[in-house]
């Protein structure tokens, strides 16, 4: 048997087997790229399946089957759209993790020894997991000497990883695809998706929410501005480009609070959120910002001006609980036109509704997002992810 037969085999037994891949399969351009010195297995960019010849015929029917379930996975996860500035070589590997334990769960063909699988991951995004990888690989970059680090098959950027009109492009695409293959698959299987496909599908084609797209809009519906010359926007100068800056009707006043409790004595999340906010005090969107440390109670309390470089520094350790932060803000700052609370949620007292437009930035788990707002009693939540 040849590597293309043998490859069209493996197809036709995703198709029978699990429709919903086979379908999205089907959808790629099959192309031998032996002599390519960057594949040493399978790569995918969303639009073509590179194959390694010789990696093909080592392995068995139903390893096969498992690395096109894979290859597919990274597009229908648009592995091939999101890298934007992270590594390759761990980029594929956090990719890979992603897939894995889904594929594993799902029983598609059996995973190569090879192929990278840790219950932890499961559940979480590339990026998620990215994170966790950088974080724990103290300096060693040796993963980025392989595209495909966990050997069942990489991805490729489907573009410039800025080219944001052709990746609208591709994502729209694949979202047709997955509905496509849906459709599909439901008519195979007797108008029912079996459970573990049902979820992964209705995940895939969940809508993504840029968390700091979402912080930026909260910010910008609390305040009432103004474009003036007079205070161009600092954020363009750099650039070369004058552009009108926002003047507000008064102090445009910002509230964060940081839950520093046990649970969440985390350094990293905080300067990455900081490095949001700069962002908006850069473009003249913030006048004021007072930052509340608190864990059980409040701990804490800084104050930053229009130009201060906001750095957080958790103060705290303790138990949990938002009611006496939200006292201390209707106490001091009635003024204040929105307030942020970055915490877990890991938390039973939320204390009283402050009347003000409160924002909630969850980091920790994706996973348990859904379960931890479900009973929010006040507050609009977003999910955080580093």
């Amino acid at each position: 048997m040849n590597v293309q037969d043998k490859i069209l085999a493996a197809q036709t037994g995703l198709l029978w087997d699990h429709p919903f891949f086979g379908v999205l399969m089907l959808q790629l351009k099959k192309i031998d790229a032996t002599d390519d010195p960057r594949i040493d297995t399978m790569a995918t960019d969303g639009r073509h399946l590179y194959y390694h010849t010789p990696f093909v015929m080592s392995l068995k029917k139903d390893e096969l089957v498992f690395v096109l379930a894979h290859e597919v996975m990274h597009n229908a996860l648009k592995h091939h759209t999101r890298r934007q500035h992270r590594k390759p070589g761990r980029w594929n590997k956090a990719a890979d993790y992603a897939i894995n334990g889904e594929l594993v769960e799902c029983k598609v063909g059996k995973m190569p020894e090879c192929g990278l699988l840790e219950p932890r991951f499961t559940g979480l995004s590339a990026e998620e997991i990215y994170r966790i990888l950088d974080d724990e690989n103290n300096g060693d970059d040796s993963d980025e000497n392989s595209m495909d680090g966990g050997g069942c098959g990489g991805v490729l950027d489907g573009c410039a990883p800025h080219d944001q009109s052709t990746i609208a492009e591709l994502e729209a695409e694949m979202n047709v695809q997955i509905q496509q293959a849906a459709m599909a698959a439901k008519g195979a299987q007797a108008g029912k998706l079996p459970a573990n496909i049902a979820k992964l599908v209705e995940e895939l084609l969940r809508p993504k929410v840029d968390w700091r797209a979402m912080l930026r809009r909260f910010i910008d519906e609390s305040m009432t501005r103004d474009f003036s010359w007079s205070k161009p926007n600092r954020r363009m100068l750099p650039l070369g480009f004058v552009t009108p800056g926002t003047i507000s009707d008064g102090v445009s006043h910002g509230i964060i609070v940081q839950d520093s409790s046990g649970s969440v004595f985390d350094d990293k999340p905080c300067k990455d959120f900081a490095a949001e906010i700069n962002g908006a005090y850069m473009e003249g969107a913030i006048d004021k910002l007072t930052v509340i440390y608190a864990d059980a109670k409040v701990q804490a309390i800084e104050e930053f001006e229009n130009g201060d470089e906001l750095v957080l520094r958790p103060v705290g350790g303790g138990g949990t609980a938002f009611r006496d932060s939200f006292n201390v803000i209707m106490e001091r700052f009635p003024e204040a036109r929105f307030i942020i609370y970055l915490t877990d949620l890991e938390v039973y007292d939320f204390g009283n509704d402050p009347e003000i437009p409160v924002l909630w930035g969850v980091y920790g788990d994706p996973r348990r997002f859904d379960e931890l707002t479900a009973d929010l009693p006040f507050g609009e939540p977003i999910s955080i992810s580093f």
